[in-house]
């Protein structure tokens, strides 16, 4: 059983670099015939060789070269089209892999041929090197595909698919999508196969000030983040109009709520909070595009965090709950 792991990169820390390579040749893969490491530079100021050779005694690495930058859904996707493992694993240039993440991701994907792509949860460290939080995802196809209404319910740099089946769903990255690819992607691909998370941590995810992702704290989610709220309410067959998408965008845990603007979701009224789970669960009823019973509880814990959250009186206020 081969496994491919494809890399795209473009301007990355060296430093950060040498450490994610470092990480590949420090995990487990005896169970795989052969392990290729598939980097796509995608148009990088600088030629990272002597960190790409430090590595190659360790690794079987092929670099593929784009003549300028095309963004990470072109190199990802080209990346994927070279692979030829049973397995693709996809990799951020900056993250690190635990040691078993290959290896009990394989296993399940070897154990359920009908999933198309398994994840996991994600230990969230700093610049010093420090752990700070794990970001847990749903574990079911079900709840994966519920909770993708809301946000990517499975995390990009500890996904691994099933070749075959990702080949014959004909699905790729979305190009000169500068956010939410992953999440595009993942919608899309719950269309041909199961997804699955494993409720483990694989990956090392490295948070910095060069993410994307960090540009848009305190602002409303982007265009790409609001166009797929909207798609995926569409699917609903929900009636779509300025007022409900404002509430499902303010609502949503977007990376584990609230990424957008405090201020805006304040101000909404209770009226609209209740018309939109009113809306969003008498319209999947007619669809059925997601399990009922699950988006109820997901819409009813929604609601019921904005609530408590207006009722302490100041938006300063941090919602916790325990299981």
């Amino acid at each position: 059983m081969k496994l491919s792991i494809v890399i795209p990169f473009m301007n990355p820390d060296p430093q950060h670099f040498s450490a994610m390579l470092r990480g590949l040749a420090a995990c487990q893969f005896a169970i795989f015939s052969a392990v290729d490491i598939i980097l796509v530079n995608d148009g990088s100021q600088y030629d990272y060789q002597a960190e790409i050779a430090a590595a190659s005694p360790l690794l079987s690495i092929q670099l593929i070269e784009l003549p300028c930058n095309h963004g990470v859904s072109y190199a990802r996707n080209i990346g994927m089209a070279a692979a030829t493992g049973d397995w693709i694993a996809l990799h951020d240039a900056d993250d690190i892999s635990l040691p078993q993440r290959f290896i009990e991701s394989a296993l399940f994907l070897q154990r359920h041929p009908e999933v198309i792509a398994v994840s996991g949860d994600m230990l969230v460290f700093n610049e010093e090197g420090e752990d700070e939080l794990m970001r847990l995802f749903p574990l079911s196809h079900q709840d994966i595909c519920v909770d993708n209404l809301f946000y990517c319910a499975m995390a990009q740099p500890a996904m691994m698919l099933n070749r075959a089946l990702w080949l014959a769903s004909g699905v790729q990255y979305t190009e000169k999508m500068d956010m939410a690819q992953d999440w595009d992607f993942v919608i899309r691909l719950s269309q041909y196969g199961q997804l699955a998370n494993l409720g483990l941590p694989l990956v090392r995810y490295r948070q910095h000030i060069r993410q994307r992702s960090a540009e848009i704290n305190g602002e409303f989610a982007n265009i790409h983040v609001r166009g797929i709220w909207k798609e995926q309410l569409t699917h609903l067959g929900a009636d779509i109009n300025p007022t409900l998408l404002q509430v499902h965008g303010h609502l949503s845990p977007y990376w584990l709520w609230q990424l957008s603007d405090i201020a805006q979701a304040w101000e909404l009224c209770p009226q609209a909070v209740s018309h939109w789970g009113n809306e969003i669960l008498r319209t999947n009823q007619i669809s059925q595009y997601v399990s009922s019973v699950i988006l109820a509880q997901k819409i009813h814990r929604l609601q019921r965090h904005w609530h408590a959250w207006k009722a302490s009186g100041n938006p300063a206020t941090q919602v916790q709950f325990l299981l």
